[in-house]
């Protein structure tokens, strides 16, 4: 059994950089393999909320235990337009490679990535964050006439994530399906200095290695 912390330390977020995807090459039974990282957009906001249920079941005449469910994330990031070329990448849409175009023919193809980055705390440390896998879509894209203020408009790309297929070997030895993982850069525990040159998951996330005198 780990051990926690008797006194924990609180700060706010100032900060959210380094967003990162990597496209899912491989997601079954036998493994899980992700693609080389690629910097998605410059970082504007993150706003992530979880699909939950929970209700009490009863018996003899009182509440007796909560049921609870977790089903899927959707994180929306507030980003620049994004080049036609990443959309399309992202959407799973067609580009004419000779004029450039998005080529888009109501079809999608389905395509899993996963995502990374990291968010400032008040005292200078970071959260890091990859999730797994998931999907992008876009949001209502919105433009208006130019006028005498500085009002201009972006995007807003959405994540909808899940778990993955495959089960990963857990610090505990047991076998269990990812959809994030977490690390506070405060803690001096987890090795982040390499976070966003590959997918971090609970199995190859190594630990600080301690500095002999």
């Amino acid at each position: 059994m780990s051990s926690m912390p008797d006194v924990y330390k609180y700060e706010e977020y100032q900060g959210f950089d380094s967003l990162f995807s990597a496209e899912i090459t491989k997601d079954d039974a036998t493994g899980y393999t992700a693609g080389t990282p690629f910097a998605l957009a410059p970082a504007g906001e993150i706003a992530v909320s979880t699909d939950r249920a929970s209700a009490p079941k009863y018996y003899d005449n009182q509440p007796f235990l909560i049921v609870s469910a977790e089903g899927f994330d959707e994180a929306t990031l507030t980003v620049p337009v994004l080049p036609i070329a990443l959309i399309a990448r992202l959407l799973g849409k067609i580009v004419d490679t000779t004029t450039g175009a998005l080529l888009d023919t109501g079809v999608t193809q389905t395509k899993y990535f996963a995502l990374g980055y990291r968010l400032k705390f008040t005292d200078g440390t970071y959260r890091y964050v990859w999730r797994h896998k998931g999907t992008f879509r876009q949001e209502e894209e919105s433009a208006k006439s130019q006028d005498n203020t500085t009002d201009t408009n972006n995007h807003q790309l959405i994540f909808t994530g899940i778990t993955t297929i495959y089960k990963f070997t857990m610090p505990d030895t047991s076998k269990k399906p990812g959809k994030q993982i977490v690390v506070d850069e405060r803690d001096a525990k987890a090795n982040v200095s390499t976070w966003f040159t590959q997918v971090v998951t609970p199995e190859n996330l190594t630990a600080i290695t301690p500095v002999t005198p």
